[in-house]
């Protein structure tokens, strides 16, 4: 098969991103199609998160889903920060495999010849691809301006889904609270399920009820009630992870999707997450704030597979159980 042209390469793969609906889709059809015109041993993007600096691989592939999930750094290594503050590519032959920029930059994969380059968006660099090999030719100058072209196409894709992701968040989010509707929740925990029973990864769902919302609307009324679930909201958003869910389930209650963390650690976030309210919510100071959370841990195939209705009763009942011991209460699909 004869490697087509950059620019043809750029021409087939931009009618098909441009089809895609997703930006997940979009860098998947980048993905394949780089196996054929940029052979490598494996590619990945890495994104810098704009609040933590925190490094996070976006996608990729040739590495496995493990090595992804478990990949954290508190931001990317010198040797790419440069990369990608100068918005310059990187070509990287006969480093040494002991030396220190060998081992900030090395992913899953020993390699002998790589390439960085530089994810763009607004003008401003928000990380980098990585593509290295472990046999056959090097990469040369050619390569870097391919792979620096790349970088420019998903920093663009990754401004289009942005600008349709806002637009559909101003129509799945709730006024009064910042969260989620529950009709925009839904949808998302299927696909959700759907990846934990795929990946094998457990679930944990928490409800949450805010005790003193009745008490607002009678003694300050609605727009001060409204004030305090977005107080909520915004202190449980920054215990958890942008892929966790969080939606407004009633009046007072919110629903909270943990996906692939442990028991213990789901139950450790979920216990800081009502710590860290009653400690922080100052509503109108008139008496502590306190939430009551309902937990159901999904942490078997079968669990996974149940009916949604099944599963949300089951997470109501816990609540329920949570509200009598005024506190916590954990549960599994299992119990009684």
């Amino acid at each position: 098969m004869v490697t087509p042209t950059l620019g043809g390469w750029l021409v087939h793969v931009m009618r098909k991103s441009d089809g895609a609906l997703s930006l997940e889709e979009a860098l998947h059809v980048i993905m394949e199609s780089m196996k054929e015109y940029f052979p490598c041993q494996s590619v990945a993007v890495l994104l810098i998160d704009d609040d933590t600096k925190e490094l996070r691989i976006k996608i990729s592939r040739q590495i496995s889903y493990r090595f992804v999930k478990q990949f954290h750094r508190d931001g990317p290594s010198p040797t790419a920060e440069r990369v990608v503050l100068e918005q310059r590519p990187m070509l990287l032959n006969g480093v040494d495999a002991g030396s220190e920029v060998y081992e900030e930059l090395k992913l899953e994969h020993d390699f002998f010849s790589a390439v960085l380059a530089p994810v763009v968006k607004d003008q401003r660099g928000i990380g980098y691809i990585f593509c290295d090999r472990a046999g056959g030719e090097k990469f040369d100058d050619a390569d870097l301006l391919h792979l620096q072209v790349i970088g420019y196409l998903i920093g663009n894709l990754i401004e289009k889904f942005e600008l349709i992701q806002a637009g559909k968040k101003l129509s799945q989010i709730d006024d009064a609270s910042q969260a989620l509707q529950y009709k925009a929740f839904i949808p998302a925990l299927v696909t959700e399920l759907q990846r934990a029973r795929t990946h094998d990864y457990g679930i944990t769902l928490a409800l949450l009820s805010v005790d003193a919302f009745r008490r607002y609307v009678e003694k300050h009324g609605i727009q001060a009630a409204h004030a305090l679930l977005a107080e909520v909201v915004a202190i449980v958003r920054k215990e958890i992870r942008d892929m966790d869910l969080l939606a407004r389930f009633g009046a007072d209650e919110f629903v909270l999707c943990l996906s692939g963390m442990t028991d213990p650690e789901a139950r450790a976030k979920i216990e800081a997450i009502r710590q860290r309210i009653g400690a922080t919510a100052v509503g109108q100071a008139d008496a502590p704030i306190s939430v009551t959370i309902g937990v159901l841990m999904l942490t078997t195939d079968r669990h996974l597979k149940l009916e949604l209705q099944d599963i949300l009763g089951a997470l109501g009942k816990s609540l329920v159980q949570a509200k009598d011991n005024r506190g916590l209460h954990l549960a599994t699909p299992e119990e009684p």
